[in-house]
């Protein structure tokens, strides 16, 4: 199924409302909702990439000015060390790869990451600073890519214990420069349709009122506990997103 333009902030609006609200409580997590259950109502799977990290961008403004007093400088700048590098060979994969197949990848992706959540941690790394670099290189890339690049970097600073608020600020700002990346290099290759940008914006003041409920939320709500909503949502988006590549 698709929808125009003109109904698009309709027939998605849940969807943007409660990855807003992930993207609120975690840091990230904003692609990792939308992009898979939007490619459900929107044929162009690359300009939902394009709209997930834009909207994403803006909310993680909001949500770094929130937690800016967990941001701890060295773990930030290894993170986007490493999503400098990832973030433009993802956007390059990105301008090679077919609508359909991309709509795989984005599917297979969500479910790999909700799977990935299954495995128990190991206990934290001694050299915690290649791990971030690697980290946010692999996000960056996912995130030129897919825009679903959250997860690795949150997977290692789940590995290392980070504080909810240090984790919080480290992956919104990893999030937030590796989103403005991709949108420039798509912008400057020309892959970027503005018009549906544009009209992509009218779920703005859902995702924020989404962002604004999950930071609350994440003051009053057990950490635990969101989890496995976190990990339903991704897998029921993943599986979603499968089952619209097979029906065509």
């Amino acid at each position: 199924m698709s929808v125009g333009p003109s109904h698009l902030w309709l027939a998605v609006a849940l969807p943007t409302a409660a990855a807003g609200y992930v993207q609120g409580f975690t840091g990230f997590g904003f692609a990792v909702v939308f992009t898979p259950l939007g490619v459900l109502f929107i044929s162009d799977a690359q300009q939902v990439v394009f709209l997930s990290l834009l909207l994403g961008a803006v909310l993680s403004v909001g949500v770094l000015v929130e937690c800016r007093r967990g941001l701890r400088a060295r773990r930030a700048w290894m993170l986007l060390s490493g999503a400098v590098v990832g973030t433009p060979a993802g956007v390059a994969v990105l301008s090679l790869v077919s609508p359909h197949v991309l709509r795989i990848i984005i599917a297979a992706s969500a479910l790999l990451i909700a799977t990935l959540w299954l495995v128990r941690l190991p206990p934290p790394l001694e050299r915690e600073g290649g791990a971030v670099w690697f980290g946010g290189l692999v996000g960056g890339f996912l995130n030129g890519s897919t825009s679903m690049g959250g997860p690795p970097p949150a997977l290692v600073a789940s590995i290392q214990r980070w504080p909810v608020q240090e984790s919080r600020a480290a992956l919104t700002t990893f999030n937030l420069v590796s989103y403005l990346l991709a949108l420039a290099a798509a912008a400057i290759s020309g892959l970027a349709h503005t018009d549906f940008l544009v009209v992509g914006l009218r779920l703005l003041p859902v995702a924020i009122a989404g962002s604004l409920l999950g930071g609350w939320s994440v003051r009053h709500v057990s950490r635990g506990a969101f989890s496995y909503v976190l990990l339903g949502t991704v897998w029921l988006a993943g599986l979603s997103g499968l089952v619209s590549v097979f029906r065509g």
